[in-house]
């Protein structure tokens, strides 16, 4: 084999290999980034199944608050306040 088509050929072997590199690595950069979107995607799911929840609870509370309010009206309504007779 001449001593050309040996540089040749290590020439090509190195540069094969350095684009099978920079290959593989824009090849895991695409798997990494379309991982992140599914877990922004879950989290988005899950910040929203959390404020229907927050949102569910807070309309319990208020109704809670409602017949508080009410009970309370009732209370004062039955036992109003009698200032003593004067003498």
């Amino acid at each position: 084999m001449s001593p050309n088509a040996a540089f040749i050929t290590a020439g090509l072997t190195i540069l094969a290999l350095v684009l099978s590199i920079f290959g593989a690595s824009w090849l895991n950069q695409r798997a990494t980034e379309k991982l992140i979107e599914q877990m922004e995607k879950r989290f988005d799911a899950k910040f929203d199944a959390m404020n229907a929840r927050f949102d569910s609870i807070n309309h319990r509370f208020s109704a809670v608050e409602q017949r508080l309010d009410r009970i309370e009206r009732q209370l004062e309504a039955v036992f109003k306040p009698v200032l003593p007779p004067r003498t």
